[in-house]
């Protein structure tokens, strides 16, 4: 059975979206919602890409992809830190790379069966890796300090592990998006769509936000 997003708040573009269910990263969006998502990134005779994007948007992207993290900044100064002392070209690149990076390791997890098995193959060191690099919520483990879990975490690694799954689930919807035969693509021809490219940077923080407006509808 499927939920529909209350059109209360949102952007009139995205009144069409359902979801299966929620968990801690926000709405799982059906197939039919991630095809709408992918469609409207296409656009129509030219696909948006991350090199189109204005600097405000490269800015707020960084931050939500958590680029400013290695930096070991307090959280009021990493924006003006991504503003004032990183090139546009710079942030392009590395959210390029990352982007990529998640593709080709989703295409890898769910060709492995990790989606099948609920991640059930995937150590508690890589589930917070994977979660960590996707943007999706790590709870008590967001400092990412260290990658040792211990037994008191046992519920959140369990969390994160029905979280990541959601997630490739999403993704295999958004592979078909590509193309009739998107389960055919390399993950070479897959990294190089800028839809995909998009639509992956940008869907945490769209869950996320709907997740937000659901709450205080």
């Amino acid at each position: 059975e499927k939920n529909i997003i209350q059109q209360n708040s949102i952007p009139q573009f995205l009144e069409p979206l359902s979801y299966h269910e929620m968990d801690a990263g926000g709405p799982v969006l059906s197939e039919p919602s991630i095809d709408l998502l992918y469609n409207l990134l296409v656009g129509g005779h030219t696909t948006a890409s991350i090199s189109t994007l204005q600097s405000t948007h490269i800015h707020s992207l960084a931050l939500v992809n958590n680029l400013a993290a290695p930096l070991l900044l307090p959280s009021s100064l990493s924006p003006l830190f991504l503003q004032t002392c990183l090139p546009n070209r710079y942030l392009q690149s590395k959210l390029t790379t990352l982007a990529e990076d998640i593709i080709m390791d989703d295409a890898a997890l769910i060709e492995e069966g990790q989606l099948d098995i609920k991640c059930g193959g995937m150590t508690e060191a890589e589930i917070l890796d994977a979660c960590w690099m996707r943007g999706l919520p790590v709870g008590r483990f967001a400092t990412r300090s260290e990658s040792k879990v211990d037994s008191e975490g046992g519920e959140n690694v369990q969390t994160m592990r029905r979280i990541l799954t959601n997630h490739l689930q999403m993704m295999q919807y958004a592979q078909r998006s590509v193309g009739n035969d998107a389960i055919m693509h390399s993950r070479s021809e897959l990294v190089r769509d800028k839809a995909l490219q998009l639509l992956i940077l940008h869907l945490p923080a769209i869950r996320h936000q709907l997740m937000m407006q659901q709450k205080h509808s």
